[in-house]
């Protein structure tokens, strides 16, 4: 969970142009990471047997 609240954080900030990937300076990079965050939390709670 706290993976996909961390990913929405990054791609906010990164498309905002407010935050940057550390060592590339790039918003685009830190949204798709963000992207990948998401989509990695969407994969544990769907896997999590309930």
């Amino acid at each position: 969970m706290w993976n996909i609240v961390i990913g929405i954080i990054f791609v906010i900030g990164g498309l905002s142009g407010k935050m940057a990937l550390i060592g590339t300076n790039s918003g685009g990079l830190l949204a798709l990471l963000g992207a990948g965050l998401i989509a990695w939390g969407i994969v544990q709670k769907v896997r999590t047997p309930r």
